[in-house]
């Protein structure tokens, strides 16, 4: 679909808006609409009808209310319009998914947002992530491979997998594999687990140790697997590199402020001491870029960080 119709009873329809733009970033494509407190059903058709004039392409509308007032009233008024289809049932994963895959069919949306719907807590108790065995005897299987891990991202996000790993980066490569470095998530197994449960399901997930993930991804323990790396901070990096890993570029994400942090992006807040840690990554010939999603500008981040 061309364009996304966002109608609901409220503000709901702009508040999961400005979540998935949150999450993706400004989406032009996307629209909202709501039936207002004050207003009244034939109010909102006619704001309905003079949106969806200005829209051109085919249209998504997607209702928070299946019999509600929006809903009814796109029913009414596109039930024979086969360039707009309706969906029933709004939430910000189906809306998300709806965003990035536009070559998705009604019925794929619905199934895949369905999926977003789970008991966290049962969910959690079921969760195992296969413990990475790091023996060198198990390594040397893998010997055909070594130095040629097929790394497609690396990343500082100190959220680690959230909506922009998750549901944009890691698929809008083809990832097979997130490996998630940092000693201290490696070594909780709750931390683990919320990765887990995080991560999309077609995708496989290991979370290492810096000295554990530098040795197995350049052992080549991983074959020919699309691996994306991912960090929590630029210590991590360059321990990673210090370590024995091998980066050739690397994309900076998401680091909150902090008291004495400076603004590099939007995104990025940097400390003095982070400053120094960032020189010494791109001293090791990384090339650094900073990049919210892929959809945004290249940013060469010491350029930035520099000025």
């Amino acid at each position: 679909m061309n364009n996304i119709l966002l109608i609901s009873h409220g503000s709901m329809a702009e508040g999961v808006k400005a979540s998935l733009e949150m999450i993706v970033g400004k989406q032009p494509h996307v629209h909202a609409l709501s039936l207002r407190p004050d207003g009244d059903n034939l109010q909102f058709e006619d704001e309905l009808l003079t949106k969806m004039k200005a829209l051109n392409g085919s249209t998504l509308i997607i209702a928070d209310l299946l019999g509600g007032t929006p809903c009814n009233t796109a029913l009414k008024n596109y039930l024979e319009n086969e360039e707009v289809a309706i969906i029933a049932g709004m939430s910000l994963p189906l809306v998300m998914e709806a965003t990035l895959n536009q070559q998705a069919t009604v019925d794929t949306l619905i199934e895949l947002a369905k999926g977003g719907i789970t008991d966290v807590k049962q969910k959690m108790k079921k969760t195992e992530i296969q413990e990475e065995q790091a023996a060198e005897e198990d390594l040397d299987l893998y010997k055909a491979y070594k130095g040629k891990a097929n790394i497609v991202n690396v990343r500082i996000d100190e959220r680690l997998i959230h909506g922009q790993v998750a549901g944009i980066w890691s698929t809008s490569l083809n990832t097979q594999r997130i490996i998630v470095i940092n000693d201290e998530a490696a070594m909780d197994h709750l931390q683990k687990s919320s990765l887990r449960m995080a991560a999309p399901t077609s995708m496989r997930l290991s979370v290492l140790t810096v000295e554990d993930a530098a040795k197995n991804i350049q052992s080549g323990k991983y074959g020919k697997q699309r691996l994306f790396l991912l960090f929590k901070n630029p210590t991590d990096s360059l321990r990673y590199l210090e370590a024995g890993g091998e980066l050739s570029i690397l994309n900076v994400g998401n680091m909150s402020y902090k008291d004495g942090a400076r603004e590099v992006t939007k995104s990025i807040k940097v400390m003095k001491e982070e400053e120094e840690v960032f020189e010494a990554i791109a001293a090791k010939n990384v090339k650094i870029t900073a990049q919210l999603v892929p959809n945004d500008p290249v940013i060469d981040f010491m350029e930035r960080l520099r000025k």
